[in-house]
């Protein structure tokens, strides 16, 4: 598995979120032993509209009041920054010596399948070389091979994160696994008993998925998001209705946002209750993630589903 993403180690546990804290605990550690951050001071750096689980510590790294609300006091060390914004991002940077890595989604997807700009991963990559901070991409909703590349981070050229997090679709969304990737100087901070996980890396998991990377490689999976997926946004942009505002995505990756506000959820019943399994998220914007093996029938069946639910709606 580490051959495949070029890592020299990855890290096994059970879930996105603790695959997530795992890298700000590696970050943390980084920090203090290689680059030297005073005990205690180490500080992460994270977008607004980010979302990477419920733990404690993932709701203390995000502006959704939802997350966050009643749930305090929270991990302290963390601040945000708007997502796509490198001009805020060095200005973060600039202000604080003691930051030791910036963690975003290379797209958002929680946010509403945000997709940055062309560049915007590659001046972070910069950035974070200029001041000496670690890039960690959270590839968990983005997934192998669902942005038409094994992971999306590899379609900004030039790009190499410090850490990536990956979950869910490691094991193809059978067994629980995430895992977090990286080399020694990061890895190796951490030594036997500091940091372990109840199951991970057992048996099971770790052979699901590994079968699981295979069958992405061996059944050309990227290749078949790519496709698929401009096939689902052309027939997108077919529906004629004056809901849509927009359809956007990469891939497999993929939302429709609406132009009625307070809709999300009814919208979401209903597309459910006609055939439809998908999630709304900032209420208007629905994602539409299908698996990587949806033939060409099934997207135009959930199309359809689609338009007949808009015309419940106008």
């Amino acid at each position: 598995m580490s051959k495949t993403f070029g890592y020299d180690k990855i890290l096994p546990s059970s879930s996105g979120v603790e695959a997530c804290e795992t890298a700000v605990k590696l970050a943390r550690r980084w920090g203090y032993v290689v680059k030297g951050v005073e005990a205690d001071k180490a500080h992460v750096v994270f977008p607004k509209g980010c979302f990477w689980g419920r733990s404690i510590t993932a709701c203390s790294a995000t502006d959704d009041p939802s997350r966050y609300e009643n749930f305090g006091p929270m991990t302290p060390g963390f601040s945000l920054v708007p997502y796509n914004d490198v001009e805020a991002l060095e200005a973060e940077f600039k202000s604080n010596p003691n930051i030791v890595a910036y963690m975003a989604e290379p797209i958002q997807g929680e946010g509403g399948v945000i997709i940055p700009d062309a560049d915007y991963l590659l001046n972070v990559r910069k950035l974070c070389d200029k001041y000496n901070v670690l890039m960690i991409v959270d590839e968990i909703q983005t997934g192998i091979g669902r942005t038409g590349s094994m992971l999306c981070v590899e379609q900004s050229t030039g790009v190499r994160p410090d850490i990536v997090t990956l979950g869910k679709s490691i094991s193809g969304g059978i067994v629980p696994l995430s895992v977090v990737l990286c080399d020694d100087e990061i890895m190796l901070t951490i030594k036997p008993g500091e940091h372990g996980s109840t199951f991970g890396g057992n048996a099971i998991a770790s052979a699901v998925g590994i079968t699981a990377i295979e069958v992405v490689i061996d059944e050309e999976m990227c290749q078949r998001s790519t496709e698929n997926g401009k096939y689902l946004l052309d027939e997108l942009d077919k529906i004629d209705s004056s809901l849509i505002k927009e359809s956007r995505g990469r891939g497999l990756f993929c939302s429709l946002v609406l132009n009625k506000k307070g809709i999300g959820k009814d919208f979401i019943s209903a597309l459910n209750q006609n055939g439809l399994a998908c999630k709304n998220t900032h209420d208007n914007i629905i994602r539409l993630a299908p698996p990587l093996i949806t033939e060409r029938s099934e997207l135009d069946q959930g199309v359809e589903i689609i338009q007949k639910t808009l015309r419940q709606f106008e």
